[in-house]
């Protein structure tokens, strides 16, 4: 059933015309129940993220061997030469990209619009009713209360009728919405007329209604300056790279240069001794492996593939290489072609994209987990404040060195944040980086009840309201964290997918029994299924049950060194 999705995802593309003919999993029955059970859940996974291509080995020994399946390093068979010498007069280099900015999606201005529209209406029906009808709207009956709300509402059906809400950040103009604004007005005013109550309910109404045009009109004339002020900023331009200095690629730089709704930061190419050293604005940076080298990588929010679909074994094996970032790859599609729909297709600057590696951006759920990172965790940390305070006197006084241990970690999209923790063990700052083992000498006797109770993670609830971490997610593994001597995507090529979303003070993982030092791949290979489970099912409700297992986990589980 689930490589059958792979295959339902795999057509939609292909009817869509993206890709031809995307590898198939392999669905060859298991000897042993255990690895086919394995098999069905990396091809669920695989289903979930678009990672097409993804290699789902069923055989006993490649299966289990941590290193077939999931090593990476090495370009797929068939892959195309990497042409890195370029001309005496080029060179190529990628920009500076420390740093990933403010970004606002350029549909949340509109529904904002919205929303604030909603508010005045309101307001101005109430304000109606206390001078009509000489009480406010909860005090009225449904029928009385639904009379003035109608009336006013009048004013959104003009903005609506006259298509207000249609534009975008590079279009909005502030006298856009006068029309939509008389308009309803005018109707609001015929309406109350014929439902109002009484001559002095319609006389209220008749008065309102254009006042709260002009302080619509005023508010949508303010927000429109304000968003054409931040669209010059480039607050609402995703930061993207273009796969292939392409024809297309030339079109969609070009058409972002002068929508300013995308910013082009970097062209890559493969085959550099014939690419151009610019397209557009944008400049030719580099190869595969210079990009997924690139410091400024976790900061570029798209990767769209611009080369054509009718080079299939090429498109397949970039499509193959990039899946081992966390982050999103579109594939652009026919560039003329405005017919094209489907689940997992966006608009960019007017050009179809198919998302092939990641999921569609959830900005509703990404909203609604950052309003409970910041009320719960704002809850806890108030509740843990006088604790927190105890364990840092207890901390100085128990060994020399600072209360607070920062540790630099992998953070969302490959991010290097800083974590923090009470130190636990002494302090060796020029100590190099390993993880801790049982009676390790390196914790100190204070330090080993607070791993035990991972109380000494508390102070991570301010990287949670820093908006570094989430409540809940994938616990942030430390940079250049190992396990049998390896490094942990060299291991699991899938590993960076974890990142798809903010690490987390607790996870799936965590309550499921993973917790603490990996040490071993099929440790790696655990820790990993876990936390993308989590990634592709990952709501509300199942933050909470996380959070409410939290604590019994942890405290119910001695065994598990930490």
């Amino acid at each position: 059933m689930l490589p059958a999705a792979l295959l339902r995802q795999r057509a939609e593309l292909e009817q869509m015309g993206a890709i031809a003919a995307l590898p198939a999993p392999q669905t060859e029955p298991a000897a042993d129940p255990a690895m086919a059970r394995e098999a069905k859940r990396l091809a669920e996974f695989a289903a979930a993220f678009g990672l097409f291509g993804m290699n789902i080995a069923l055989e006993a020994e490649a299966f289990w061997d941590a290193s077939a399946p999931y090593r990476t390093g090495q370009a797929p068979e068939g892959a195309p030469a990497n042409d890195a010498q370029s001309t005496p007069n080029q060179t190529f280099a990628f920009p500076e990209l420390s740093a990933r900015g403010l970004h606002v999606h350029p549909r949340m201005p509109a529904r904002a619009a919205q929303a604030l529209d909603w508010l005045v209406v309101l307001v101005a029906a109430e304000l109606a009713a206390l001078w009509g009808a000489g009480a406010g709207l909860m005090q009225l009956s449904i029928g009385q209360a639904g009379g003035f709300v109608l009336t006013a509402a009048m004013l959104k059906v003009g903005l609506w009728l006259t298509e207000s809400y249609r534009f975008t950040p590079a279009s909005i103009r502030p006298e856009r919405s006068i029309g939509g604004l008389t308009l309803g007005a005018i109707g609001g005013i015929i309406l109350a007329n014929l439902i109002a109550p009484d001559a002095r309910a319609a006389a209220a109404l008749a008065t309102t209604l254009p006042i709260a045009a002009m302080l619509l009109a005023g508010i949508h004339a303010a927000f429109a300056v304000w968003v054409a002020a931040a669209h010059r900023k480039g607050v609402f331009a995703e930061t993207i790279v273009l796969i292939g200095a392409t024809d297309a690629a030339a079109r969609v730089a070009q058409r972002a240069s002068r929508s300013g709704e995308a910013r082009i930061v970097a062209i890559v190419e493969d085959r550099l001794s014939r690419a151009p050293t610019q397209v557009g604005d944008a400049p030719v940076a580099g190869n595969i492996e210079d990009l997924l080298a690139w410091e400024g990588l976790p900061n570029v929010d798209r990767i769209i593939i611009t080369v054509t679909q009718k080079a299939e074994a090429r498109v397949r094996t970039l499509i193959q290489r990039l899946r081992v970032i966390p982050n999103r790859v579109d594939l652009l599609l026919d560039y003329q072609t405005n017919s094209v729909q489907g689940r997992r297709v966006e608009r960019i600057n007017g050009a179809a994209v198919a998302c092939v590696s990641g999921r569609p951006h959830n900005h509703r759920r990404a909203l609604i987990k950052r309003a409970q990172d910041i009320v719960i965790g704002a809850a806890l940390l108030v509740f843990f404040a006088l604790p927190m305070l105890a364990i840092a006197v207890a901390v100085k006084l128990d060994s020399n060195g600072p209360v607070l241990y920062r540790q630099r970690r992998h953070g969302f999209n490959n991010r290097i944040i800083t974590v923090l923790k009470f130190r636990t063990m002494r302090h060796a700052p020029d100590a190099p980086l390993r993880q801790v083992q049982a009676n390790d000498a390196r914790v100190t006797k204070l330090g080993a009840f607070l791993r035990r109770t991972s109380l000494d993670e508390l102070p991570q609830l301010l990287n949670v309201l820093r908006g570094d971490m989430s409540l809940v997610g994938p616990r942030p593994h430390a940079v250049g964290m190992k396990a049998a001597e390896r490094d942990l995507q060299n291991i699991v090529a899938e590993y960076a997918h974890r990142h798809r979303v903010k690490p987390g003070l607790t996870g799936w993982a965590q309550v499921n029994g993973s917790r603490g030092p990996i040490e071993t791949p099929a440790e790696v290979r655990r820790r990993l299924r876990l936390d993308l489970e989590y990634v592709s099912n990952a709501s509300l409700w199942l933050d909470l049950q996380i959070l409410a297992r939290t604590a019994p986990a942890i405290l119910g589980d001695t065994k598990v060194t930490r």
